[in-house]
This record gives structure tokens, sequence and C-alpha cells, in this order.
């Protein structure tokens, strides 16, 4: 018998390509992405230093973790980069993504699990 604790640690784990849109123009656009981990997020506050801006930021995180389309932050204009940025960042925080895990994760006989909605 598996331990569940194996299963939700495996769940956790894993890191997926996550698939969202950006908006341009009233126009959407897809895009993919990788989620990044909190210890990816330190690392690259701390390569950045404290005297980096937002828009080094933005350019650092398109980066290193838009998977699709394939462009260069350095070439997009201002506006298309955090158009850009913030669909990324619509991705990581999809909650319907969320739910689907726990939904696909064993539960105890006797716990339900807990909507973040």
């Amino acid at each position: 018998m598996t331990d569940p604790f194996d299963d939700a640690a495996r769940a956790l784990e894993t890191r997926d390509v996550l698939r969202g849109e950006f908006e341009l123009n009233g126009e959407s656009y897809p895009l993919e992405t990788l989620e990044p981990t909190l210890g990816e997020i330190e690392e690259l506050e701390a390569e950045l230093g404290d005297d980096s801006d937002e828009l080094e930021q933005i350019r650092e995180f398109v980066d290193n973790y838009l998977e699709a389309p394939a462009v260069d932050p350095d070439d997009l204009g201002l506006s298309k980069l955090r158009a850009l940025f913030e669909g990324m960042r619509e991705a990581w925080n999809n909650m319907d993504r969320i739910e689907d895990a726990e939904e696909a994760m064993p539960v105890e006989k006797g716990n339900s699990p807990i909507s973040r909605r």
C-alpha cells in the first residue's frame, strides 16, 4: 500500500508547464510558463540585489520561466513585457489548477478537500 504522504509529496514537487494567456490590444494570446519555486525567487532576488528595478526583475522572470512563445525579453517593448509577465503571473495563480490537483490527490476517509474559493 502506498503512503498517501508520498503521493502528496510527488504532487507538490512536480513542475508542470502551466498554460495561460496574455492580452495585447484587446487580443488574447497563449503562453506556457514554469512556476518558480520560493527558493528560485530568493536566489533571483539575491542575484539582482536591492538596486534592481521592477523592469529588470520582470525581464529576468520572463527570461527564466517563459516556455512559449520563444521571445527575448530584451527585444520587447515595455507594455508588451508587462502584459506577458501579467499573463505568466495569472497562470501561476490559477486557482482552478490547484483545485484540480487537490481532487486528484487521495483523501483519507472522513476528510474532505478544502475549497480555496
